[in-house]
């Protein structure tokens, strides 16, 4: 073959080349406007069902929280403020692709007021997405504005008081008790802050018999000991750690007397009832082992002038040592106390001359001999077991002569003179004004002239009984 008839077919085959891409150009740009109208139909088909498969459309989200946002600017001025109750939560409107709104949920929306745009009473409400912001076309909540009560900041402090609830086991008693901060600080709506009456915190002590510790929440009651909302307030503390101590509870002895003299002719036998004569104490444990026994003073119980039992009660908390408390539970504290009194009985006494001894007897005189066998009659009162016990014949006593006058001499003269009888008594037994008569004469001297005491009935005769119960 020859170069020229090789040359000849390649230009050949690119001529053919051009000539079939310029038919395909005639037959792409053939009737150009049909074209255009099918791809515009095209384009609007696209749309169709585009709008069919995620259509643009709302959905409402109800009850989202509005928080509020530089809620300081009020408390600068003074000022407490909330939310009424129908602007607490509002319900919010969003137009978006189907598909937006089927990632959203409650969560996403956020509605909040900014108490710097506060008008009066009102303020504007603010709504948006967290997710899918670019993609929304509207998000609108239900009400502009906001609804604020505002009123005037108070401040107060309570003590917070601990109060314990269950029971603790037989034999035991809840003892002291304490927090580890006393005091909570409350600040908020006046109205709020003047209805706190107390701030309290409870311990459960149910089956405890040892020392409790616990972090427990702080009350705040109204004056009805019902909980006061604290949803506007800002308190200092929301819980606090509280101790209860757990005691042991002893049974003791109590003991008690009496003061004062009944009225005359009226004698105390001495009895004391005591009503309850026990009490259960508590406390911690180096006070109560110390502690045995409770004695009401003497002095509560005066029975001065008394014709009959006496009785007191008596409040034993003040007399119970420190450290040492009564257990509420089983006492209130009142004990009663009752001193037994009664009429004093009497009897006669027949004592012998020779078992008084003389006192005062003037210098140089002495008592007849006749005397040695003369008795005496003495009237005694007490208690009718005691005077059951005496015997005139072993009684002893003085008689009293230092009250004899003296002659022109300044001496005594010879004869019958009284003396006053004063026995030697048991206590509890006393006695009536006795006088006896006795012959003096002077040292030396006999006589024969018998003792002057008929009118106390005295004679060596009287060998009767020597006692006579009147």
């Amino acid at each position: 073959m020859k170069s020229g008839d090789f040359s000849s077919g390649r230009e050949k085959a690119v001529m053919n080349m051009i000539d079939a891409i310029l038919t395909f150009i005639k037959k792409l740009t053939g009737n150009l406007g049909l074209k255009i109208v099918s791809l515009g139909l095209a384009f609007l088909l696209w749309l169709f069902v585009v709008s069919i498969e995620n259509p643009v459309m709302t959905l409402s989200f109800t009850s989202i929280p509005v928080t509020v946002e530089n809620a300081d600017v009020m408390e600068a001025q003074g000022k407490a403020f909330e939310l009424a109750d129908s602007s607490r939560t509002v319900t919010v409107t969003v137009k978006a692709d189907r598909s937006v709104l089927s990632e959203l949920s409650r969560d996403n929306i956020k509605a909040t007021v900014d108490m710097t745009e506060l008008d009066g009473n009102r303020v504007p409400i603010a709504v948006k997405s967290s997710r899918y912001s670019d993609r929304i076309q509207a998000i609108n909540p239900a009400k502009e504005y906001a609804n604020v009560l505002i009123e005037d900041l108070a401040h107060a402090q309570f003590r917070i008081v601990v109060e314990t609830t269950g029971s603790v086991p037989e034999g035991y008693a809840v003892g002291s008790t304490s927090v580890a901060n006393n005091v909570v600080r409350v600040s908020g709506p006046e109205s709020i802050v003047s209805s706190i009456a107390e701030a309290k915190v409870r311990i459960n002590v149910s089956g405890m018999t040892s020392e409790i510790h616990t972090d427990v929440p702080i009350l705040l009651l109204d004056e009805d000991g019902d909980p006061v909302d604290t949803t506007a307030l800002e308190i200092s503390l929301n819980q606090v750690n509280a101790s209860a101590e757990i005691w042991k509870v002893v049974e003791i002895p109590i003991h008690a007397g009496f003061s004062g003299t009944p009225a005359p002719g009226y004698l105390a036998t001495g009895a004391v009832s005591i009503d309850p004569s026990t009490v259960f104490v508590t406390g911690d444990s180096k006070a109560l082992s110390s502690t045995t026994s409770i004695t009401i003073p003497s002095t509560e119980l005066d029975i001065t002038g008394a014709v009959g039992d006496t009785a007191a009660d008596v409040n034993i908390s003040s007399l119970l040592p420190s450290g040492v408390y009564l257990d509420s539970s089983k006492s209130d504290g009142i004990v009663s106390v009752t001193a037994e009194v009664v009429e004093a009985s009497a009897a006669v006494l027949q004592v012998p001359y020779a078992n008084l001894t003389p006192a005062g007897l003037p210098e140089g005189m002495i008592i007849g001999n006749d005397m040695a066998t003369s008795l005496v009659a003495v009237t005694v009162r007490g208690l009718q077991s005691d005077l059951d016990v005496l015997n005139g014949a072993s009684i002893t006593g003085t008689l009293d002569l230092s009250g004899i006058p003296l002659n022109e001499n300044g001496t005594v003269t010879p004869g019958s003179y009284a003396g006053e009888v004063v026995l030697a008594l048991p206590q509890g037994v006393t006695q009536d004004t006795a006088v006896a008569h006795v012959l003096l004469q002077m040292s030396g001297e006999t006589t024969e002239e018998p003792a002057e005491g008929a009118e106390n009935g005295e004679s060596e005769e009287e060998t009767g009984n020597d006692t006579e119960t009147e």
